[in-house]
C-alpha cells in the first residue's frame, strides 16, 4: 500500500503538525505524528474523497486534518525527529515551477517508512526511509477526545463563568496554522475547566485544554478582569468647520 500526494500539501500537514505534536513521549503526549488513509466527506460536491489524515498531541493540544491523495495507508507513526529533517529535504524538491504538480509516493516498507518522488514521475530520484515509531506509544484518548463535543456544560459542575486561561504555547500552535492556510480559528467552549474544541477552515479541528489552577479553584473570578483600566486624559477633539456651518444654517432651509 502508498499514498500519492502532492509534495505541498505533504509539507503543509507536516508542518502544521509539528506544533501540536510532543518533543518526548510520555504523559499524554506522543512525539509522533500519526498518518494514515480515510475517506471524508466534508465540504466535498462528489462524494467522500480519499484523504491523508495526521493526527498528533502534546498533551495539552490535539490536531487533526487531512489532504487529498490517492492510495492506502495503515496507521503509521512518524516520529518528530525525523520528520523534521524529511520536511527540510522534500522543500528543496520544491520550486516556482513544479510547486503545484511535483508528486511524493508514500509507502510502508517492514519497519521503515520511505518516502520518494513519485517513481512514475521522476524514475530513481529522491527517496528518504526512517524507522516508524511503535503504534502503542501514541494515547488511545486522543479519538474519542475529539468527538466528545458538549453543547452544554454537565450539571454536577460548578457555575459557568466568563474567563478560560491558556498557555500561550499552547493557543500559539493554533493561531500559526491558520495564520498559514489564511483560515479563522473557531473556539467552541462551554465550561471553563473543560477542553476547549478548535475548527480551522474546512479541513482542521482540535482540542486545547484550559490552563490549569483558577479553574480548579472553588475562588476562581472569572466574571470579568479584575485588574483596573487607567484612561489618558485627552483634550476633546476640535469640531469641524463645517459642523459650525450646518449648525447657523439647517439643511434644506432657504431664503
Amino acid at each position: 500500500m502508498s499514498v500519492r500526494i502532492l509534495t505541498k500539501d505533504l509539507l503543509a500537514l507536516l508542518n502544521d503538525h509539528l506544533l501540536t505534536a510532543a518533543e518526548e513521549t510520555g504523559l499524554a503526549g506522543c512525539a509522533g505524528i500519526l498518518l494514515h488513509t480515510s475517506k471524508v466527506e466534508e465540504n466535498s460536491e462528489v462524494g467522500a474523497v480519499n484523504c491523508l489524515v495526521a493526527t498528533s498531541t502534546n498533551g495539552r493540544v490535539v490536531g487533526h486534518s487531512w489532504v487529498e491523495a490517492g492510495g492506502g495507508l495503515l496507521p503509521t507513526l512518524l516520529p518528530v525527529n525525523y520528520v523534521r529533517a524529511l520536511i527540510e529535504s522534500l522543500k528543496k524538491l520544491l520550486n516556482k515551477d513544479n510547486r503545484n504538480d511535483h508528486v511524493s509516493d508514500l509507502r510502508r516498507d517492514g519497519e521503515d517508512v520511505v518516502i520518494a518522488e513519485d517513481p512514475d514521475l521522476f524514475g530513481h530520484g529522491f527517496t528518504q526511509r526512517f524507522a516508524w515509531s511503535d503504534l502503542d506509544t501514541f494515547p488511545r484518548t486522543v479519538f474519542p477526545l475529539l468527538a466528545s463535543v458538549h453543547l452544554t456544560a454537565p450539571q454536577d459542575m460548578k457555575a459557568v463563568e466568563n474567563r478560560t486561561d491558556y498557555t500561550a504555547s499552547a493557543l500559539s500552535a493554533f493561531l500559526t496554522i491558520a495564520n498559514r492556510h489564511s483560515g479563522t480559528v473557531s473556539l467552541y467552549r462551554v465550561h471553563q475547566s473543560m477542553n476547549v474544541h478548535v475548527q480551522i477552515g474546512v479541513s482542521y479541528r482540535g482540542v486545547i485544554a484550559p490552563s490549569k489552577g483558577w479553574n480548579d479553584s472553588d475562588l476562581a473570578d472569572g466574571q470579568a478582569p479584575d485588574i483596573g483600566v487607567y484612561a489618558a486624559d485627552l483634550p476633546p477633539l476640535p469640531e469641524p468647520e463645517d459642523a459650525e456651518e450646518s449648525e447657523q444654517e439647517p439643511a434644506g432651509v432657504s431664503s
